[in-house]
């Protein structure tokens, strides 16, 4: 019955469908044929061909996964796609790639797209150090140009949605270093911007037509970007929109600062929004709002820290390259922080920033090129703090000035008008310092000047200026100093006056010019009787190379005789009390001991009393040691100490223990078997047997000699004994029992000194000297 009816199924299909001499056979051939090559023959040859176009006409590696269409849907997918570029490396790549290609395209004659879809694009683009790039050099032969001047038709396209989710854009760029020349390998940068989504709405390849484009990525380093607005191809390029950069790290951008200036870029992020506009007309155009905080921008040659702040607003922003310039409105910046370092060469730190090439390029400058004019309406300061030094003095200023606010005026390099600066800000507790002037800040050089004031500046830590007399700091008072910078015509032109109120000198400065004198004489021959003292120095020379004339501040130089107290201070101070010069600043020690034998307490003696007659002066103790020189002593108190325990422990007599007795022989033999247990003792003692005669006492005074050498002297023994003997000569000279006993804060123990070597039976400690 099954086989009856199925039968009489096929032979229907045979005459009805079957039968070449129907029209139904014809189509339903046609539909076949259509939906295998939709299906199978599309598929393989969009693969096909792909892979083989990008081998013959590009030599480069394509690879696909899969290819899928669907003829009825008019939809594509290419999944897993990668190209490779010449070096094996990946140029491109998706993961999917899906295509929904619109019926109407049959009706309006023009390609139509519903939709386009990318998943995961990746792009890995570099930058060569000859210029070349990856996509540049893709073609291997340049496209033909038309032969007639009519332009080139392009399809009519349609694309209603576009969007690219999780894309990757990876791109390195190959510097050469600033100042190398020819042949040095290049640096390279790495960037990276990620999670790109895209989105684009009606898109259309015709003339004068507008479509809507939305962006946002970020960047593997630090900030998001986003684009909100429109898009036109035909005839030029053009886009117009909303931007917004948010916490774009700037550190990435340190390699191409370097290429004009040697400084890094610690931290920072960078904020704008705004809008854009880019044309033919306009190649670039922005206005809208820019912040930039936490910014901290260093020297690469210390690291030493130049300019930062904790934050920076520009309400309002306006760059057009078109018309080649900046304009802002007033910037606030808060929590200013900077260095500026006048060095001894009268260079400066910012100064000194510029990389070879930028010199040659500025000096290579076209000048008939445009320039970029800059305008800034107003600077506004607030919590800002500056590191100020001056190290072109002989002895160096500097000091650091907080809480400081203030404005500057219009800056504008189209105009010759210098800017006028207002700063103040507190230094130290209550320390002022004042900033007044004019600066053209695109040409400092050529019109600058300046007057900083600080008053009432008492912390001893600032090093103040000083003049050729003085070879020491400030310890003491307070300060008041005027610094006046000129420069016209880069001509230097200054006066720095320094007045300072109830000095007291501190520790000693190296300097070159400082005369070797009592500074305590000098001061009071300077000092008037008000306790003050009023120097002005004049500053004058080129810029870039100066050469200072400081005035006389000392007119005449002072006798031999004061000069030998500072370069003799204890034969002085012998002088006094009627003590050898020689022997008044030496303590003398002997091996391994710390006490105080008796003509070094009566040296003590006399240096008490000549401390007493100049209540100005302290001393300093370093305790000697050497290991040469104490060693063996401290060795041989190690063994007795060791001999007593075991006598104490034995209950024997513990009170003068000696290691050659012949009472303590078997203790002595227990030490010695401890320390050399690899030693045969009787093999020892058989070596002082001669004729059968057993000489005890050498026996007993090798195995003393053996014992001191097995005991240990380390670095903290040694330094404990020179520590120990500093106090010895500390507590002597303080002694509250003696008739002119001096002050404890007079007397400095240092750390111990290491002698290198000892000539005598003494180790000698050299007392140091220096101002209370």
């Amino acid at each position: 019955m099954q086989s009856s009816s199925f039968s009489r199924f096929c032979n229907y299909l045979k005459e009805k469908w079957a039968s070449p001499r129907r029209i139904r056979f014809w189509l339903l051939a046609l539909v076949v044929l259509y939906t295998l090559l939709g299906f199978f023959a599309v598929p393989w040859a969009i693969q096909y061909v792909a892979v083989n176009t990008a081998k013959e006409d590009f030599n480069r590696e394509l690879s696909i996964k899969s290819v899928h269409a669907n003829p009825y849907t008019l939809t594509l997918e290419i999944n897993g796609l990668e190209l490779n570029d010449i070096d094996k490396r990946k140029l491109l790549g998706w993961d999917k790639l899906f295509i929904d290609l619109a019926w109407s395209s049959i009706i309006e004659g023009a390609w139509v797209l519903e939709t386009i879809r990318l998943d995961h694009p990746v792009l890995q683009e570099e930058r060569f150090a000859s210029g070349e790039t990856r996509l540049s050099r893709l073609p291997e032969q340049p496209a033909e140009e038309p032969k007639d001047d009519k332009p080139a038709t392009l399809p009519a396209l349609k694309i209603n949605s576009f969007n690219l989710n999780d894309g990757v854009l990876r791109f390195a760029d190959n510097l050469k270093a600033a100042t190398a020349k020819d042949g040095t390998e290049p640096q390279q940068v790495s960037l990276a911007l990620q999670n790109i989504d895209l989105s684009v709405k009606d898109f259309a390849l015709q003339k004068n037509t507008n479509f809507p484009v939305r962006l946002n990525g970020q960047l593997a380093a630090g900030g998001r970007l986003n684009f909100d607005g429109t898009m036109q191809l035909l005839p030029n390029t053009a886009l117009e929109g909303n931007a917004s950069i948010n916490e774009l790290a700037l550190k990435q951008a340190t390699p191409y600062l370097q290429q004009f200036a040697k400084v890094q870029l610690n931290s920072g992020t960078l904020s704008v929004k705004g809008q854009i506009n880019t044309s033919k007309q306009q190649p670039f155009a922005y206005k809208g709002s820019a912040d930039i905080n936490t910014l901290d921008i260093r020297k690469t040659a210390n690291n030493e820290t130049l300019i930062g702040w904790q934050s920076l607003q520009a309400k309002q922003l306006d760059l057009n390259i078109k018309d080649t310039h900046v304009k802002t409105g007033p910037i606030k910046i808060k929590g200013l922080s900077g260095r500026i370092i006048i060095y001894e060469d009268q260079t400066t730190n910012f100064g000194q920033l510029l990389t070879q090439r930028q010199e040659e390029n500025s000096t290579n400058k076209n000048k008939e090129t445009s320039p970029f004019t800059v305008t800034i309406e107003g600077v506004e300061l607030a919590d800002g703090a500056v590191h100020f030094s001056d190290n072109s003095l002989p002895l160096p200023f500097a000091t650091k000035i907080h809480a400081l606010h203030g404005e500057v005026s219009t800056l504008s390099s189209k105009s010759d008008q210098p800017a006028n600066v207002t700063l103040e800000g507190e230094v130290a507790q209550y320390g002022l310092a004042q900033v007044n002037g004019a600066i053209h800040a695109w040409h400092p050089t050529r019109q600058t000047n300046v007057h900083l004031r600080f008053r009432n500046l008492q912390v001893p830590e600032y090093s103040p200026y000083t003049v050729d007399f003085a070879g020491r700091k400030i310890a003491d008072g307070t300060m008041d100093l005027d610094l006046d910078y000129i420069i016209d015509n880069k001509k230097l032109d200054g006066k720095n006056n320094l007045v300072l109120h109830d000095l007291k000198l501190g520790e000693k400065v190296e300097s070159s010019n400082a005369m070797d004198l009592p500074l305590d004489l000098a001061i009071a021959l300077l000092q008037d009787s008000d306790g003050v003292i009023d120097l002005t120095l004049p500053v004058s020379g080129d810029v870039g190379n100066p050469k200072f004339d400081f005035g006389e501040v000392i007119q005449q130089a002072l006798g031999n005789a004061i000069t030998s107290v500072v370069t003799a201070p204890f034969s002085f101070l012998a002088n006094l009390v009627g003590a050898d010069s020689k022997e008044l600043g030496r303590i003398e020690f002997l091996a391994g001991r710390a006490d105080l034998l008796p003509p070094q307490r009566q040296r003590i003696a006399k240096l008490r009393e000549a401390l007493n007659k100049r209540p100005a002066l302290a001393l300093e103790l370093a305790g000697p040691f050497s290991r040469q020189f104490d060693g063996p002593a401290l060795r041989q108190e190690k063994a007795i100490n060791v001999l007593q325990q075991r006598l104490t422990k034995a209950a024997e007599d513990a009170d003068t223990p000696s290691l050659t007795a012949e009472s303590n022989q078997e203790l002595v033999e227990a030490m010695f078997t401890k320390n050399y247990p690899e030693t045969d003792l009787e093999a020892v003692k058989a070596s002082f047997t001669e004729e059968e005669q057993f000489d005890a006492l050498a026996y007993r005074n090798y195995l003393a000699e053996k014992v001191i050498a097995a005991q240990p002297v380390t670095e903290a023994d040694l330094r404990a004994l020179g520590n120990a003997r500093a106090q010895a000569v500390n507590k002597a000279l303080v002694n509250s029992d003696a008739e002119n006993p001096i002050a404890a804060d007079r007397v400095r123990v240092l750390k111990p000194k290491d002698v290198d070597s000892v000539d005598g039976e003494r180790i000698a400690m050299e007392i140091g000297i220096s101002a209370d």
